[in-house]
């Protein structure tokens, strides 16, 4: 067994090697010796002085810019010992440097060879140590990995070109041909020149053509299946036979025919390249994509396919760019005729690895939307309810069976599938489970389609409820869906609405009026019933301007529906943020008792802004004998602080809480300024000229709300003191929880409730 020397001045690139591929040299210790860091500085030396002995090695391997720091001349020293060291002792020397830019292979004097360091650090290198080992090695695996052999013999094809170029066009002898000695490395039955004529020389040109084709004859052909539509020459060439009868729906029809096959015995398949009464349909190429993309196959969708055709590569790739699945490897286009086909049969042509699959197949096709969708929504729907089932796991359903066997047999859907399948294996697929509880109630046109159903079941929790709005959209007059939409809402009281923004037909239409979409329609009309129902939009638009303009419609937030072109959504994180969404939803329902509070407040007061300024009124306060000059600024305070506070819980603010209680408070004391007059030297008066026995604003209006009837304690001594706090000590850390706001909220509603009921 040869041993081999590799010397490497730099630890690094050997390292960054090693940790992309995983590479192990351990594991070839037994014949590679890796001379790196402080054994690389001892060896360097020993070059250096002439001093060293490599007698024990087959191959030395340096790197061509290889140096010791500290001497400037060390590296044409290395070089060139190493040189006349090979020469002499005829060993293989090996060269790599990452400013080589072609390979270079000389046997004049010794074998020798160099080469790119990226080409020397790549899966060529396991695969040449590997065939040391067995004893099977050439040093050209380290440029071509498994194609050395293929490069060997087309060198020696340009060779014999340009030799019978050279015969014919300038009269040199036939006899002055010789066969290049690297040929022998090939283990192929090469045709024997029995004399050096022209005739021989050619049919030695034939047999190095063939080789491309037949690597290695074999007495029995493979066996194999021919797809075909009654239009083979001859059927007893193979071991299966499929026919094609072709239906309308083209794609389920190739699906379950492939699912028949799969349990026949063959190695290579044949396919006619028409398989109906139209040639140029060109279904043939159709089902070899199936073929390749369809994944129940198994290992048999890498298997080799040859296309039986009329027409020559060119010609197809005119009639249809499907035609470029030729272009793939273990694709190959043969003539419709006997000898041509048996050929083929006789290839000696592994499987399609996977390796290969995903760099030079799929990486090298394009399959279109199917023309007969209703456009990118349908596109997206389909995809979405696909892609969301897969990874919550959702089988035993059977509408998404439906939608899953639908689109899993379209050769578009195929192609995606396969395509997202390597970015799936780098997805760290940890599913979010929602934390609060509440109801959701999702409206969508596709929720018998299947995302009724999804979402169900991405919201699986005890304490949430889920629910679809069931109606069918179709030949529906919008007026009645907003009626019934209305209705449901009202008898649902959902805390959260997932809401489609494309509704109607004319919806798919439209790509920039976003108030006109149904969808936006529908919020505005749930948000009359309770602008404080969370709202989360599902879209299937990628245009920004769109989802940028949604934010300005009061919404929570938005869900893409996922189409396959859009490479930013990872269907992963796309589940768990309509998970978050809705917990933060549900968080953020008490905004539906802020709302109705707010708008019990704003009833009661009964203020109408439409009138001229100086004709604005409130009458519950006409009873109190109270000047309007008196009261009309703070009950216009007391209406818009009301609706101030539900704004600024409904936005995003991080001070929002203590905003909040701020302006709950402020209306506190516009009630007191009402009711109570302060004095500056005796004790402030009621609004009927009585004593008021209280300083501080909470006694003041305890007394107050005694003294107007109500029986109930007001207890809003703790919250004025945290707004004391914010304002007055400094204290910027004051935590406020949305229940304390409700509470403080419902007390003001409390305060005006006890003002208009008071006699």
């Amino acid at each position: 067994m040869k041993k081999i020397l590799l010397i490497e001045d730099r630890y690094k690139r050997q390292e960054l090697f090693k940790n992309e591929l995983s590479f192990d040299f351990e594991q070839y210790k037994n014949i590679l010796d890796n001379i790196i860091l402080d054994d690389f500085y001892q060896l360097a030396n020993e070059m250096i002085h002439n001093s060293f002995n490599l007698s024990q090695y087959d191959i030395i391997i340096c790197h061509k810019s290889v140096q010791l720091e500290e001497n400037n001349d060390s590296n044409s020293i290395i070089v060139t010992r190493l040189k006349e060291y090979c020469k002499k002792e005829q060993k293989t020397l090996i060269f790599f440097s990452g400013g080589i830019s072609a390979n270079f292979y000389d046997t004049s004097e010794f074998e020798y060879l160099e080469l790119n360091s990226k080409t020397f650090y790549s899966k060529n290198l396991s695969l040449f140590l590997d065939a040391v080992r067995s004893r099977d090695d050439d040093i050209m695996m380290l440029c071509y990995g498994e194609h050395w052999k293929e490069n060997i013999v087309a060198n020696v094809l340009e060779k014999v070109n340009l030799f019978l170029f050279d015969i014919q066009n300038y009269n040199i002898n036939p006899s002055d041909f010789t066969i290049d000695g690297n040929i022998n490395k090939v283990n192929y039955q090469f045709h024997t020149l029995n004399e050096k004529t022209l005739e021989e020389i050619e049919n030695y040109k034939q047999s190095l053509e063939s080789y491309f084709l037949i690597e290695d004859k074999q007495a029995n052909k493979n066996n194999s299946l021919i797809i075909h539509h009654d239009n083979i020459c001859d059927f007893e060439l193979f071991d299966c036979i499929e026919k094609f009868n072709s239906t309308n729906d083209i794609d389920k029809y190739i699906s379950e025919m492939l699912l028949e096959i799969k349990e026949k015995d063959f190695e290579m398949i044949f396919i006619k390249d028409n398989l109906s009464s139209n040639y140029l349909e060109l279904l043939g190429l159709r089902v070899a994509y199936h073929i390749r993309l369809s994944s129940e196959l198994g290992i048999k969708r890498y298997i080799p396919i040859v296309i039986v055709s009329d027409f020559s590569t060119e010609q197809l790739c005119k009639f249809d760019d499907m035609a470029n699945i030729l272009f793939t490897p273990n694709v190959y286009l043969c003539k419709n005729t006997k000898e041509e086909i048996e050929k083929y049969q006789q290839l000696d042509v592994k499987n399609l690895s996977e390796e290969k699959y995903n760099n030079k197949f799929l990486n090298k096709i394009q399959v279109n939307p199917p023309k007969d969708t209703s456009g990118t929504h349908d596109i997206a729907n389909k995809w979405s309810i696909s892609r969301w089932a897969e990874f919550l796991n959702i089988q035993k359903n059977a509408v998404i069976n439906v939608n899953k066997e639908e689109i899993e047999n379209t050769l578009y859907f195929k192609y995606l599938k396969a395509n997202y399948a390597q970015k799936d294996k780098q997805i760290d697929i940890s599913i979010k489970k929602p934390s609060k509880n509440g109801k959701v109630l999702l409206i969508d046109d596709e929720w018998d389609k299947g995302w009724s159903d999804i979402l169900q079941a991405a919201l699986q929790k005890d304490g949430l409820e889920f629910e679809s709005f069931e109606y069918e959209y179709k030949d529906k007059t919008l007026f009645n869906l907003y009626m019934q939409i209305q209705k449901k809402v009202k008898e649902y009281n959902p805390d959260v609405v997932v809401l489609d923004l494309r509704l109607s037909k004319n919806d798919h239409d439209n790509e920039k009026d976003i108030d006109s979409f149904t969808g936006i329609k529908i919020l505005e009309k749930i948000h009359e019933i309770n602008a404080g129902i969370q709202v989360i939009m599902l879209t299937a638009t990628s245009k920004s301007t769109i989802l940028e303009k949604l934010y300005e419609k009061k919404i929570l937030g938005y869900i893409k529906k996922e189409h396959p072109d859009d490479n930013s959504i990872s269907t992963v994180e796309n589940i768990n943020k309509f998970v978050r969404l809705v917990d933060e939803g549900l968080e953020r329902k008490y905004l539906i008792e802020i709302y109705s509070t707010t708008q019990k407040v704003i009833n009661i007061l009964d203020i109408n802004f439409t009138l001229p300024k100086d004709e604005i009124d409130c009458k519950i306060f006409h009873k109190f004998n109270i000047s309007k000059k008196n009261y009309i600024k703070f009950a216009i305070k007391i209406h818009n602080e009301a609706q101030y506070v539900f704004d600024i819980l409904d936005s995003k603010l991080d001070n929002r809480f203590i905003y909040a209680l701020l302006s709950i408070i402020s209306s506190f004391e516009a009630i007191n300024s009402i009711f109570i007059k302060e004095q500056r030297y005796e004790s402030d008066r009621f609004w009927d000229n009585t004593n008021v026995n209280s300083t501080s604003l909470n006694d003041k209006l305890e007394e107050l709300f005694t003294k107007l009837g109500c029986k109930n304690t007001l207890n809003i001594e703790n919250m004025i003191r945290n707004r004391n706090n914010y304002l007055h000590s400094n204290i910027q850390d004051v935590h406020i929880k949305p229940q304390q706001l409700k509470e403080l909220f419902n007390t003001k509603l409390l305060m005006i409730e006890t003002i208009k009921e008071y006699n």
